[in-house]
């Protein structure tokens, strides 16, 4: 033990805290040239540049900015486990001098090599009593700090060893050209295997069940700080409601390129998937990212925004949440809830979607006002008509939709945004049990498209105004025949309540063919305009007169 207190006394943080540093300057110093490179150089180029030679040039951007982001994690990395290393290394320091500055002044002695003893003795201390009686209680009291020092001693050790680990994960060929695909992916497992050596995997973030301490969380801490939950644990922030979108998204883009790379680099046995599910998941998350980097070249009112990203989740379902438009900053968000038969790899279509109603909605907007349009895919929609029949889908995705209702609203602040549910299908069904209970979505206006059931017997239980609940279906529409069954009566019929708004389109999945009233009334609602409406009707008799 020696040589280890020898060192622990004579240590000096400010080598290892200078070190980290250097580190977290050169993440910072990557990241923002990522940034500039996104938003500045790639994004604007694809706004216009097409053809064989862009294609080529934006393979080359992607690989720059990828090896950019690899720069970052893995600094970050490095820089987190010099900081960790250093903080523990003196605090053992700290208790190691507290501990021998006790024992002396009880009296005892410490030696160099740090073992505590008691102090010589004269011919007369051994022949006194109440010396004796005094030395007897000392050596009492002598083993009690030499565990002081020893515990120091080892903690330290301990730190060494934590952080020689850590750094020994951190390989620098991670950059080198003979690599290929495969470094995005390893930050990510280095950053949580780094986490884990050093016992950080679960310290220092809200468990996100509230958005409103999820924000004041984030606000609090420093930009050094927010840097680095945002480099080594995307995952986490990438979720949590109540944050900015801006964060959530770039959280959420380097799980993206994560989660991606380690499909290109790997096989579907590598995933544990079937090469169909591989091929389109992997297919899926690379239409995802060209979509997003198209748009990184827009005003923030046009952006995409990529709230929420988990290919895994739901049994491989997949879980998206992706918004075109700030959220945080629009005065007019909508939320679309697809229904049955919509999974991970139809999210490029729901962008479409939500692009298509963004536009639309502007149209009616008033002037300077901006609208954002968000595709929820934040719950396991069935994947097939008699599963559409189960109420648990919705009932089992209804907390963290009003969860995902209360954090946009967190981050938008005041004045508040005007929000409207815009559900489809089986996505009604979902919206109306998330609304009907727990205080509901709180959102200003709810629009269901072909709804086989909200999930109530009537409008006045959901937590909506009746009079901005508004209700479309076609008239050849088959969830006509759903009404009444296991999600409870059509919303459309009398005695529901809410509006019935004109539906000049066919079938279930026709909603959104352009010209149409059926598209045009959607994008009036959202923006707080008034559509054009039409009686209930009367499941026998057809529509009611007013």
């Amino acid at each position: 033990m020696s040589g280890l207190y020898e060192l622990l006394l004579t240590f000096d943080p400010h080598g290892l805290r200078d070190a980290a540093k250097s580190w977290k300057a050169l993440a910072h110093a990557a990241d923002g040239v990522d940034s500039r490179h996104r938003t500045q150089v790639n994004g604007p180029l694809r706004l216009h540049w097409q053809g064989g030679d862009a294609t080529a040039a934006f393979a080359y951007m992607e690989r720059t900015e990828q090896q950019l982001d690899i720069v970052r994690v893995e600094a970050e990395t490095v820089a987190l486990t010099l900081n960790t290393v250093a903080d523990r290394m003196y605090q053992a320091q700290t208790n190691l001098t507290n501990a021998v500055h006790r024992a002396q002044e009880a009296g005892l002695t410490v030696s160099v090599e740090g073992v505590v003893d008691l102090p010589a003795q004269t011919w007369d201390d051994r022949h006194d009593q109440d010396t004796q009686d005094a030395r007897r209680a000392l050596a009492s009291a002598r083993s009690t700090y030499q565990d002081r020092i020893n515990t120091a001693v080892k903690a330290a050790q301990d730190a060494s060893d934590q952080g020689r680990t850590a750094l020994g994960r951190l390989a620098g060929d991670i950059l080198g050209e003979k690599r290929g695909n495969g470094g995005m992916a390893e930050t990510g497992v280095d950053a949580a295997a780094v986490m884990s050596d050093l016992g950080l995997a679960g310290d220092h973030l809200p468990d996100g069940k509230d958005p409103k301490k999820s924000a004041d969380w984030w606000k609090g801490l420093t930009p050094e700080q927010q840097e680095s939950f945002l480099a080594l644990r995307p995952a986490e922030l990438g979720r949590m409601d109540g944050l900015p979108s801006t964060v959530r998204d770039k959280a959420n883009r380097l799980v993206l390129d994560q989660k991606l790379d380690a499909l290109q680099a790997g096989s579907a046995a590598d995933a544990g998937l079937d090469q169909e599910t591989y091929q389109k998941r992997r297919d899926a998350l690379e239409t995802i990212k060209r979509k997003l980097d198209e748009k990184d070249g827009n005003d923030e009112a046009h952006q995409l925004f990529l709230l929420a990203v988990d290919p895994e989740a739901y049994d491989s379902d997949g879980r998206a949440i992706v918004a075109t438009g700030s959220p945080d900053k629009a005065q007019h968000t909508a939320v679309f809830v697809p229904g049955t038969n919509t999974d991970f790899t139809g999210v490029p279509g729901q962008i479409e979607r939500i692009q298509q109603l963004q536009g639309k909605a502007e149209r009616y907007a008033g002037a300077g006002e901006s609208v954002s349009v968000v595709s929820y895919l934040g719950y396991d929609a069935p994947e097939s008509i008699p599963e559409a029949a189960n109420p648990m889908r919705g009932e089992d995705g209804a907390a963290d939709m009003r969860q995902f209702s209360s954090g946009l609203r967190v981050a938008h602040g005041e004045p508040k945004s005007h929000v409207t549910y815009v559900a489809h299908s089986y996505g009604s069904y979902a919206v109306g049990v998330a609304d009907r209970d727990g205080g509901g979505l709180h959102a200003d206006d709810i629009v269901t498209l072909g709804s086989p059931g909200m999930g109530v017997l009537y409008a006045g239980q959901l937590n909506v105004d009746p009079d901005h609940l508004w209700i479309g279906e076609a008239s050849d529409d088959p969830t006509r025949l759903a009404g009444g069954l296991t999600l409870g009566p059509s919303p459309h019929i009398v005695g529901f309540g809410g509006t019935n708004i004109h539906i000049d389109t066919s079938g279930h999945g026709g909603y959104w063919d352009d010209p149409s009233d059926s598209l045009n009334n959607q994008a009036k609602i959202m923006v707080g305009a008034k559509p054009t409406t039409l009686p209930k009707e009367d499941p026998l008799w057809g529509q009611i007169p007013h």
